[in-house]
């Protein structure tokens, strides 16, 4: 039996922002303005081992146990040193470079999350959610010119589930909706689908 894909190593998460940034956007501006976010994303999930590279490097997947607290307490933990950083230019520099380092950062925020789409904003889970230890699949990508590695990964780490594990994603569009469809998960609301293990 072919063993299970290992997570990525953490320092991979920069590469991985990369890749995210240059699938999901159309020009090399928008993935600079996206990178920001991307690293930003995936650094609490290559923390927990749940960034998942292909062999060939050019496809990835974040894939685990879906605990949303956890991850929104990692990323806040990520954003102390970008708050030291205007503290300390406020203490030097004084409040109107202070007041330009925010905007600039809260730019780049904004100019991510419009380049990478409403998709990566929307949480996977609703009411309509079915119970149950939850997994998600997300930031699907696979980079430009080459197709299917990243689609191969999530299903072998799919299979490794639990029986009556509940898998959720969202999707970015409708298309990724069918495509979610056809590889047998269920669309929920607002473009959430989910999959439950067999075998309960």
């Amino acid at each position: 039996m072919t063993a299970p894909p290992a997570p990525a190593r953490p320092s991979r998460a920069f590469s991985l922002a990369w890749l995210m940034a240059t699938a999901f956007v159309k020009t090399r501006l928008s993935a600079v303005l996206a990178f920001p976010l991307a690293v930003l994303m995936l650094a609490p999930y290559a923390i927990r081992g749940q960034l998942y590279e292909t062999p060939q490097g050019d496809g990835m997947v974040i894939f685990g146990r879906y605990r949303v607290v956890v991850e929104f307490l990692i990323v806040a933990v990520m954003m102390v040193p970008l708050f030291a950083v205007y503290v300390w230019i406020f203490e030097v520099h004084g409040f109107g470079w202070a007041t330009t380092y925010w905007a600039v950062l809260m730019f780049l925020l904004l100019a991510g999350a419009t380049a990478l789409g409403q998709g990566s904003m929307t949480l996977p889970t609703g009411r309509e959610t079915p119970r149950g230890r939850r997994w998600q699949v997300a930031a699907l990508a696979q980079r430009p010119g080459t197709r299917l590695s990243a689609v191969q990964m999530a299903l072998r780490l799919r299979d490794t589930l639990p029986p009556g594990a509940v898998l959720v994603a969202s999707a970015a569009s409708d298309e990724l909706v069918r495509k979610y469809e056809q590889l047998g998960f269920t669309e929920g609301k607002n473009r959430r689908v989910y999959w439950i293990s067999p075998g309960v």
